[in-house]
């Protein structure tokens, strides 16, 4: 229903989702794990109006029970007739048709029709939270930070990340969590670490992602391996950590971010700061950036700054007033 009355207050027709974050939103279908594959990432088309979405999967057991049956279709292997089935999907709804990805071929098979991009439609249908929705995210914060215990807990001079991945994953398997959110991180001296390359003493820093019951969570940190004190990098990072937070009220921008960041010497991996919910989201906080975007009240936001080479994550939810910490300091 959220995804409807975002359409028709951007006047869309119809929506092609490939992104799989999206695509489960969009239909509640989840992935599908097959035998010797990573999993089946469904793709889904919504039309104006539709009870549920069409979902094109290799298995239907992904599919919720609620969706007519009418409405589960078969992945083509074959991409012209796989594209020829979403334009006759599309063909009859007017107004513009939203797509998360964009190709010349998909441009070609909805030739006449104006295409536009799907995020923001996306992202005003996935931003009012409720309540279950946020545990579910607190869930799956819970789920992750367990899983870095568990790999942080392996390291010595002698392991490989190959080593610390299994046991993340050993992890995210008991925590119940279907997939990763990505390959996960693992940097030692200041690059990333080959996976069967023994780490060697010095500060490891580690970042992973889950998928749990639909929702995603992150965790990083930074840790000694063989020996080292961390605390005041750790210290030093806390402060940034807290003059961060204190930028994230509703009605704030993302700027304010990026520039309390160059008054307490904080630096940025990736991004400083991003959004979390059924994958990573909007906004995306980079220091490089000049654009800014408003921060709403219900924003789930993940703060991963880096201060004397120390870069660890914690994630809080932007309200009215001051924000609301979702999990414990790591």
């Amino acid at each position: 229903m959220r995804v409807q009355a975002a359409m028709a207050r951007h006047g869309v027709g119809a929506l092609c989702l490939a992104t799989p974050h999206l695509a489960v939103f969009a239909s509640g279908a989840r992935r599908v794990q097959v035998a010797g594959s990573g999993g089946s990432i469904p793709w889904v088309v919504v039309t104006a109006g539709a009870p549920s979405a069409v979902v094109f999967t290799t298995d239907p057991d992904g599919v919720p029970s609620w969706t007519p049956r009418s409405a589960i279709e078969p992945l083509r292997w074959n991409r012209e007739r796989q594209l020829e089935r979403i334009a006759a999907l599309v063909a009859p709804t007017t107004g513009t048709v939203a797509c998360d990805v964009f190709s010349p071929v998909l441009a070609v098979a909805l030739a006449g029709r104006t295409l536009v991009d799907a995020a923001p439609l996306l992202a005003e249908a996935v931003a009012p939270r409720t309540s279950g929705e946020l545990s579910a995210i607190r869930r799956a914060l819970g789920a992750v930070r367990m899983g870095l215990r568990a790999a942080v807990a392996a390291i010595v001079p002698e392991a490989t990340p190959a080593v610390l991945h299994a046991r993340f994953c050993e992890s995210m398997s008991a925590a119940g969590a279907g997939f990763p959110l990505a390959e996960g991180s693992i940097r030692s001296r200041g690059r990333a670490a080959p996976a069967d390359e023994p780490l060697g003493a010095g500060a490891i820093t580690l970042e992973f992602g889950l998928y749990l019951d639909g929702h995603a969570g992150v965790a990083g940190d930074t840790v000694a391996c063989g020996g080292g004190d961390l605390t005041e990098p750790r210290r030093a990072w806390s402060e940034a950590l807290c003059a961060l937070a204190k930028r994230c009220r509703a009605g704030a921008s993302t700027l304010e971010l990026r520039d309390e960041a160059a008054c307490v010497g904080a630096g940025q991996d990736g991004l400083l700061a991003h959004g979390l919910g059924v994958g990573i989201e909007a906004p995306f906080v980079d220091l490089r950036d000049d654009r800014g975007a408003r921060l709403e009240a219900g924003t789930v936001l993940v703060l991963a700054p880096v201060v004397d080479g120390f870069r660890a994550t914690r994630a809080l939810l932007v309200t009215e007033r001051s924000p609301r910490w979702l999990e414990p300091a790591p």
